[in-house]
Order: structure tokens, then C-alpha cells, then sequence
């Protein structure tokens, strides 16, 4: 059965999720998720079986059909389909390294930049997405980055 996350509270560590195929919203707990808890988010389309609990619904064995989260990981990282680039500027005012013509070179960066620019483009293609969620996609480009050498030692 598919279905998408109406709501989700990660602090508690749940979720419901509506499916045309049932009458009354389904209760998914992380702990039956198949994938990270960090792609999880409010309009993720799931996969899951299900049992009729004592309250309800029972969400079991969900895996991710789609997540916002991955999209803005996606478009944060430049892999066609997400939004077009946000002009950023400095803290000074001046445009930043990104609306510099390119010379063939890469830019490196050091880490408050890259988690600076990163933050404001994933709240400015992705709006809701929890504090949580956007420390985790920072991290996963971080490491990228840091894998690639695009961040300063």
C-alpha cells in the first residue's frame, strides 16, 4: 500500500500517513521505517504494510517512495531538476564565489561557507524542512565535499 506523510513529529519519533486505499490515517512508527529517519519529512510518499492495532492502523515495514528531503539534497547539489541557483551574497554585501564567472577552477571552500550557503539554499527550495533534516543533508554534503577536496583542511 502506498500512502504520504501527513504529518510527522521527529521528536517523538512517528507519523501518519493517508492512503486512498483506507478511511482514517495510518500510524507509522520510525522504528518500522526501512530507510533513514532522516528522509523523512511531511509529503513523503511510502510503501508499507499494514495491521490493525488497538487504536487503529498500524504502519509495518515502510520503505520511501519519495522524499522531499532527497530532493533538496538533490537540488543542493546541483543535479538537474531542482530550482534555479540563488544569487548569495557575502556577509559584506558583495556577490559571492558562485556569481564569479567560472575560470576553469574549482572553489574551495571552507566549512562555515559551504554550511552557510547550503543552509539558505536548502530553506529557500525546501521551506519546511525540520532543523534536523537540514543538519543531516549538511552533513551528507559535507562529507562529499570533503571527499572530493572542495573544503579547505
Amino acid at each position: 500500500m502506498r500512502g504520504n506523510v501527513v504529518r510527522y513529529d521527529a521528536v517523538k519519533g512517528y507519523a501518519f500517513v493517508a492512503s486512498d486505499e483506507l478511511d482514517e490515517d495510518v500510524f507509522l512508527h520510525v522504528n518500522d521505517l526501512d530507510f533513514d529517519k532522516a528522509l523523512m519529512a511531511v509529503d513523503a510518499e511510502v510503501e508499507f504494510d499494514h495491521e490493525l492495532g488497538d487504536r487503529g492502523p498500524r504502519a509495518v515495514r515502510a520503505s520511501l517512495v519519495h522524499s522531499p528531503v532527497a530532493d533538496a539534497v538533490q537540488a543542493a547539489l546541483g543535479a538537474g531538476g531542482g530550482p534555479a541557483p540563488i544569487p548569495l551574497r557575502g556577509a559584506d554585501g558583495a556577490p559571492s564565489a558562485a556569481e564569479h564567472p567560472h575560470d576553469g577552477f574549482a572553489d574551495v571552500l571552507s566549512r562555515a561557507e559551504l554550511r552557510t550557503e547550503l543552509t539558505e539554499r536548502l530553506l529557500a527550495s525546501v521551506g519546511d524542512l525540520t532543523g534536523r533534516q537540514v543538519l543531516a543533508v549538511r552533513t551528507t554534503v559535507e562529507q562529499l565535499a570533503r571527499s572530493h577536496g572542495w573544503l579547505d583542511a
